[in-house]
């Protein structure tokens, strides 16, 4: 688990920090001029700079139930999504500037989820996290409410596109044409943690499924849930 210190410290008082191999503190360096509140997932793009050659990204929010094989040389990403006008607008319509590279991007590609992100070449991967906050600094220069269209193309779009511009192969764990149909080997909350919010029924419901998963699946690990029932009462 790659967080701030407060998180790891919570992970480690309420004994929940055991449900990964090691908790690793993050102390970000250069993120002077990024809006944090525009560029909510910064984090995730710097900590993909600094996390050991050859790790994945999995967000809390994707489980991976089975054993993922992995391309030797192709980007695996959760899914593909597709270009809708409200969350990927042309990017142009930001209006940054210091971005020089926007110019040279296919604009057509169609974004990645990073939900779950491998990058096996490790000079791509800092030139994407470089690219990205370089992005993300150039755009905090030109504020606006704009808390979605920006992040998702500086963790998502921009992605794909340099891909594209490196002739880098992708390849997704999921077809984005049956996201939503039952499948045994991940499970994506996506947009399902909001109604999960506003139904404490669902929320409930879903977590006793996933409790029952671990204990026949993973019988291990069953101690974990009582730690974490425990701390979140």
């Amino acid at each position: 688990m790659v967080t701030d210190r407060a998180a790891a410290e919570y992970y480690r008082k309420n004994g929940i920090d055991k449900a990964w191999d090691s908790v690793l503190e993050l102390i970000p360096e250069d993120i002077e001029g990024i809006d944090p509140e525009m560029f909510w997932a910064a984090g995730k793009l710097i900590a993909l700079r600094d996390i050991p050659q050859n790790a994945a990204l999995i967000d809390e929010d994707l489980i991976v139930w089975n054993k993922t094989e992995l391309s030797g040389k192709a980007v695996t990403v959760a899914h593909r999504e597709y270009l809708s006008p409200d969350i990927y607008p042309d990017p142009r319509l930001f209006g940054v500037r210091g971005f020089p590279l926007l110019d040279r991007l296919d604009f057509g590609v169609l974004p990645c989820n990073t939900a779950f992100l491998h990058i096996p070449d490790d000079s791509f991967r800092m030139f994407y996290a470089g690219q990205s906050i370089a992005f993300m600094k150039a755009a905090s220069e030109n504020k606006c409410g704009d808390r979605l269209c920006r992040m998702v193309f500086a963790e998502q779009r921009l992605l794909a596109m340099l891909c594209e511009l490196t002739g880098t192969d992708i390849v997704p764990l999921m077809d984005m044409d049956r996201l939503f149909i039952a499948q045994e080997n991940y499970t994506h909350l996506w947009g399902a943690k909001q109604a999960m919010r506003d139904n404490e029924g669902l929320r409930a419901g879903f977590v006793n499924r996933c409790r029952e998963r671990i204990r026949n699946d993973f019988p291990d690990h069953a101690d974990l849930i009582g730690a974490i029932d425990e701390c979140t009462k």
